[in-house]
């Protein structure tokens, strides 16, 4: 019993993943994830990896990744809304917040702070969004080529 114990308390140990603003997601770690593609692009001034995987339910995620290895945007487009927490990370909290706001309409929630910016939308079937963390992006990197 005890060699079991052992396994199960290690994977319970594992590493949650950081989401925007840490490491990007493993691929191998996450049961929904269906294909994941890495496409790296060099532009002049902004070198940086696209990394899109489609999960399960049809919901296409792209984390941003810069030359020193951290996600400085995601972005998400498809017919469910994906594990916000787990795609915002310690940044979820903010968006939660916007949600709170009075006023703002239900099917949409922005945040726009100094150093985080998050616009997510949508309804039933055709959701999707994109943040990113303005400090990590690469030296000339548009945000308009967030997809």
């Amino acid at each position: 019993m005890k060699i079991l114990l052992v396994p199960l308390f290690c994977a319970c140990m594992a590493p949650a993943f950081a989401g925007l603003g840490g490491s990007p997601t493993s691929p191998t770690a996450r049961a929904l994830s269906s294909s994941v593609t890495p496409g790296a692009v060099a532009a002049a001034a902004a070198p940086y990896t696209d990394m899109a995987r489609t999960l399960d339910s049809g919901t296409t995620i792209h984390e941003y990744v810069n030359a020193s290895g951290v996600v400085f945007a995601v972005s998400w487009s498809g017919p469910f809304l994906p594990d916000l927490k787990e795609e915002l990370g310690m940044h979820f909290q903010a968006l939660v917040d916007a949600r709170k706001q009075p006023g703002r309409a239900l099917s949409q929630a922005s945040v726009q702070q100094a150093d985080l910016v998050i616009f997510s939308g949508g309804r039933v079937g055709a959701f999707e969004g994109r943040a990113w963390i303005p400090s990590l992006l690469p030296p000339g990197f548009d945000t308009g080529n967030i997809k």
